[in-house]
């Protein structure tokens, strides 16, 4: 699961980079946001995959071996 935290977070950090625009007061507030909402992005995709692929590779992988 660490390797999609690594990869989303490279993505986030490279769109923020490209396409990202001062819409904050501060600078400080903007790099806050971005960091929280990396942190959200990160947690959704960590949830799908955690629940989605783990359960998938879980169930043709591990169950079927044991049903032996």
């Amino acid at each position: 699961m660490l390797w999609t935290a690594f990869l989303a977070a490279i993505v986030i950090l490279i769109i923020g980079l490209c396409f990202g625009k001062l819409i904050e007061p501060t600078l400080e507030l903007e790099i806050a946001k971005w960091v929280v909402m990396g942190l959200v992005i990160i947690g959704i995709l960590e949830g799908f995959i955690g629940m989605g692929v783990g359960g998938i590779i879980y169930h043709f992988w591990y169950e079927k071996r044991n049903r032996k």
